[in-house]
């Protein structure tokens, strides 16, 4: 998927992309070609668990701006007394 291609380029720091699902379906990494997609994404970058200082959300934010990728907001993914604030995209 090209947009994969696109998105991992701008990983940097403790981020790295982790899944890409459109309407709720999981379209990347393992997606099938089958799956309608509307022009609305949703991109999840994650470090593996620890904290992630705000800069280095801007730094990817920044990335991704020099890169041409458009965006419409930011979600942060937070814990809560080591239990998830977020749910889990397909197949996580």
């Amino acid at each position: 998927m090209r947009n994969a291609a696109r998105l991992k380029g701008i990983e940097g720091g403790p981020l790295e992309l982790k899944m890409i699902t459109n309407r709720g379906a999981k379209v990347w990494p393992g997606g099938i070609p089958e799956t309608f997609c509307a022009d609305h994404w949703r991109c999840r970058f994650m470090n593996g668990g620890g904290s992630i200082d705000l800069n280095e959300i801007v730094a990817l934010s920044s990335r991704a701006v020099g890169a041409g990728i458009d965006f419409i907001k930011t979600e942060h993914l937070c814990t809560f007394d080591g239990e998830a604030g977020f749910t889990r995209g397909q197949g996580q």
